[in-house]
């Protein structure tokens, strides 16, 4: 898997410069090192959809994360203006069908299970 093309792809999905991007490797390594671990054996690419599937799940992760950030959120009075979970849906239905694409069991909702 080209980790190139993942960075890049992340930094376009997040509108972070490439360096900004490269903060938050540690999204991208994990992703890639999940995606890769559900390819077929001897197909670490797939066309570059493994690297768009790889950028699209750490940028759901990456929104996550920065919905935790309490700056986020703003807040006046009693109106408070978030982050918000539109831009969540918008990271989730990117990353359902980057998986999808990659075809087989990858769309097993296996990043998007809850914990009971």
């Amino acid at each position: 898997m080209d980790t190139d093309k993942v960075f890049a792809v992340f930094a376009k999905l997040t509108g972070l410069s490439e360096n900004e991007a490269r903060e938050h490797g540690y999204l991208c390594d994990m992703s890639i090192d999940e995606i890769t671990a559900r390819l077929p054996e001897g197909d670490i690419s797939c066309g570059g959809r493994a690297e768009y599937a790889a950028a699209a799940l750490a940028y759901y992760r990456y929104v996550l994360w920065s919905m935790t950030d309490a700056a986020a959120n703003i807040k006046v009075g009693e109106i408070t203006v978030g982050a918000g979970k539109d831009r969540l849906k918008y990271a989730e239905r990117i990353c359902r069908e980057a998986l999808s694409r990659l075809g087989g069991d990858m769309d097993d909702g296996f990043v998007f299970r809850t914990v009971s």
